[in-house]
């Protein structure tokens, strides 16, 4: 019997988790306090260019772009400019700074932070089918605790050795490498991965693994790939054929 496996993503796949970026990182940047209002236009113009991020420490170079209102036409030429110039110790002390906020609102203001994420319909189709023991992996770079927490607060447990987090790919180079060697390691026949950062994606070169490009996160416009019920009937057609 083959055996089967998802792999899913979790910012922009699971949950709508960019509010809580957003103001975070506003506040790291500008000081302005968590609970203040949202800057409507600026949150639009964060939320376009979200795509250009896939890792916590190219905030420390995307967000001057937004919060210093640079002009948009040149937010990518900036942005890429800007990683061509990168500086690691800079990138490892946003980083402690960003994990230190977020770990600090989740502690002491529990009831604002969890309203930041929500659940898209994805989520609960994908709770379904858990409930048909089938194998689903979570591998984000999102802290591993909150992940568990986001999905045991809507009735979703799930087995902590089945969310791979930024804890584990710290010591991999791409969700691409953790992958091929899960699959190995596992004895997998085949998988589905689900992402919705085209970058990610990139890193997957194993034939067996299906890339699904997830439409209703930070996807670059204009991009191809799955609109939610697309992406549940290519899923449960997978696990459902011999």
């Amino acid at each position: 019997m083959k055996k089967k496996l998802l792999f899913l993503d979790f910012d922009g796949v699971l949950f709508d988790t960019l509010k809580e970026v957003y103001l975070v990182n506003r506040f790291h940047y500008s000081g302005i306090d968590l609970f203040e209002k949202i800057d409507e236009k600026e949150y639009e113009l964060y939320s376009k260019y979200k795509f250009l991020v896939y890792n916590i420490w190219m905030f420390h170079y995307f967000n001057p772009l937004i919060f210093d209102k640079v002009p948009e036409n040149e937010i990518i030429r900036r942005y890429k400019n800007a990683l061509e110039n990168r500086d690691l110790k800079a990138e490892e002390k946003f980083c402690q700074e960003f994990l230190a906020i977020r770990t600090n609102l989740v502690k002491n203001h529990y009831d604002f932070w969890k309203n930041l994420e929500t659940p898209y319909d994805f989520f609960f189709g994908i709770k379904e089918l858990a409930q048909k023991n089938n194998e689903i992996v979570i591998i984000s770079k999102k802290n591993k605790t909150a992940i568990i927490e986001r999905f045991e607060s809507h009735g979703f447990k799930i087995d902590s050795s089945k969310v791979i987090a930024r804890e584990i790919l710290a010591d991999y180079s791409s969700k691409g490498e953790f992958m091929d060697e899960y699959m190995l390691k596992n004895g997998f026949n085949s998988a589905i991965f689900v992402d919705d950062n085209q970058n990610n994606l990139k890193t997957n070169t194993n034939p067996k693994i299906k890339n699904i490009l997830a439409l209703w996160g930070n996807s670059e416009p204009d991009s191809v790939g799955y609109t939610q019920k697309e992406a549940l009937d290519e899923i449960n057609d997978y696990f459902n054929s011999k």
